[in-house]
């Protein structure tokens, strides 16, 4: 359930949860935006979504530390997944990739790693995160996933974004299979404006000098929108 956020403090600065829901076992869902709700510039960040894939909320963690650059408000989910954080697991507690559970180009699969769901959204936790780009309207999404080491030239998201943010953090802009159901695809079919896009960390837990790295593109990202 969104949350009202009540008079902004100095927008450079502010920080607040402004969302909260819960997954499958009921563990908490947080949206946090740092910087002014006001803001003309909106950036979201999805640090991890598949709970084996950890080395995202380390890249949340360093973000949330630092000051939106002016007129921007950042947005970050340290964890989409938490019940899969747990469990060291891919899926949901339910078995679902939620990476495989979004609308849009949803389609039917079996039991496994790559398990989309009974139907299209069946997930809390994806129909949260829908909730929260809805809400948002975010001008650039970064989801954060591993292990391939790539920044993925997603179908629908503005490539000179992509390519700056591969270039920034040293990675090769490559093109992924298109999967069905995926986050990316569905914000930006669903979404005019929007270039959302996926960031393939490289495998283990990132040095402190690749967050570093990660949270600079972010930045300079949100400036140049």
């Amino acid at each position: 359930m969104l949350l009202a956020d009540g008079p902004p403090p100095v927008p450079a600065v502010a920080v607040a949860v402004v969302a909260r829901g819960r997954s499958v076992r009921g563990r908490p869902l947080r949206l946090v935006r740092r910087g002014s709700r006001d803001a003309a510039r909106r950036v979201l960040v999805i640090g991890t979504m598949h709970g084996d894939e950890p080395g995202g909320r380390r890249v949340i963690a360093s973000l949330r530390r630092e000051r939106a650059p002016r007129d921007t408000a950042i947005y970050t989910v340290a964890d989409l997944n938490p019940d899969g954080s747990a469990r060291r697991t891919r899926t949901n507690r339910r078995g679902v990739d939620l990476n495989r559970n979004f609308p849009g180009d949803w389609r039917r699969g079996a039991r496994g790693r790559f398990y989309p769901g009974p139907r299209a959204a069946s997930e809390p936790e994806t129909r949260w995160a829908q909730r929260v780009v809805r809400t948002v309207r975010p001008h650039a999404t970064v989801w954060l996933h591993q292990p391939y080491g790539i920044v993925n030239l997603t179908a629908g998201a503005d490539r000179r974004i992509v390519r700056a943010y591969a270039r920034r953090v040293r990675l090769p802009a490559r093109t992924l299979p298109r999967y069905r159901g995926t986050a990316a695809n569905w914000q930006n079919t669903t979404f005019t404006g929007t270039s959302a896009f996926v960031v393939e960390l490289a495998g283990g837990r990132p040095s402190d000098a690749i967050v570093r790295r990660h949270v600079r593109a972010i930045l300079a990202l949100a400036r140049d929108l």
